[in-house]
């Protein structure tokens, strides 16, 4: 038993391994990007683009008619494919 309360004992004093998160840098964020992509950062409506607020009315009016606070990734794909969305091939 005492070897049991030793190792329990080793096990909680020895601190826990420390990851490093590494960050990849955004894409659209470094210079000289010629990918096209913008990167809206702004939370204020009249600062949107209005691709963005009619994306953003569309969920919430889902979420208030479906009572869903967190549509799930296929009714989320329904919702875009609604406003006229299709995939590029």
């Amino acid at each position: 038993m005492a070897s049991t309360r030793k190792k329990t004992q080793a096990r909680k004093e020895s601190p826990a391994p420390k990851r490093a998160k590494e960050r990849k840098p955004d894409a659209a964020a470094e210079p000289g990007d010629e990918s096209g992509a913008e990167r809206h950062v702004s939370a204020r409506p009249d600062e949107m683009p209005p691709e963005v607020l009619e994306f953003i009315q569309a969920i919430d009016e889902y979420k208030r008619v479906h009572r869903r606070p967190f549509p799930s990734w296929s009714e989320v794909l329904e919702i875009l494919k609604t406003l006229g969305y299709e995939r590029a091939r």
